[in-house]
């Protein structure tokens, strides 16, 4: 990414949803993540996986990569549960985390 970094004002690296190879790599050549995070309640689980993750690839690998923010998708205003998930997050995660 380095020789390209410059040209570009973002670099969006889709990845698979799961903690592999590819993700581990692309999370090494990022500055910053963007989570998805469906709104339902395994999903918060995944959140602190993913989280987690970060953190040790901060820790070992890249330590300028960040959580630039989470995004809530598949949010349903009308659902008790999609408003608890975006009040968890954002409980946790304050600011980092999108509004729908």
């Amino acid at each position: 990414m380095e020789p390209i970094k410059h040209d570009y004002a973002f670099v969006i690296i889709d990845c698979p949803p799961s903690l592999g190879i590819l993700t581990l790599n692309a999370l090494n050549a990022a500055d910053s993540a963007l989570v998805p995070l469906q709104c339902e309640y395994y999903a918060m689980e995944g959140l602190a996986h993913i989280l987690k993750t970060i953190s040790l690839v901060r820790e070992r690998l890249n330590p300028e990569l960040k959580v630039e923010g989470i995004v809530m998708t598949m949010f349903d205003g009308r659902t008790s549960l999609a408003a608890q998930v975006k009040a968890e997050v954002q409980r946790h995660l304050g600011t980092r985390s999108s509004r729908p």
